[in-house]
């Protein structure tokens, strides 16, 4: 499978709590990072103007290809490649420079003051398919 194509991507910075004893990225942090560039790119889409994300994660499914370390400039891509009717799913790639440490994937629902799924807000549908190009 080739390079997935990524409209979007925003340097997420590690800290030093993120590295276990040997200097290695901890594989939970991956999960803070995906989160962080998901909200760079909605906000990025004008979406979360009020900082209320009226989606929660409903799972993710992670590949760790190479090792990150303390000190490597990180990046993560993402990008929704499938709106349902109150769930999406996304695309990350987690990188230092051309090296892709981590891909993965994730769904998300729309909930409603409950926790009950909702649909997608027309708004957001529209600002998501017009950025990615969807049909």
């Amino acid at each position: 499978m080739g390079r997935m194509l990524f409209r979007f991507a925003a340097e997420v910075p590690l800290r030093w709590v993120d590295v276990d004893s040997a200097g290695v990225i901890n594989n939970a942090v991956y999960l803070n990072l995906m989160e962080q560039a998901r909200y760079l790119y909605f906000t990025q889409l004008g979406l979360l103007d009020d900082h209320v994300v009226p989606f929660v994660l409903a799972e993710a499914q992670l590949k760790f290809l190479r090792p990150g370390r303390l000190g490597m400039k990180v990046e993560v891509a993402a990008r929704v490649r499938q709106l349902g009717t109150s769930s999406f799913h996304m695309d990350y790639e987690v990188r230092a420079g051309q090296t892709v440490l981590a891909t993965a994937t994730a769904a998300l629902v729309f909930v409603d003051a409950d926790v009950r799924p909702t649909p997608i807000p027309q708004p957001w549908r529209e600002a998501i398919a017009a950025f990615e190009e969807l049909a």
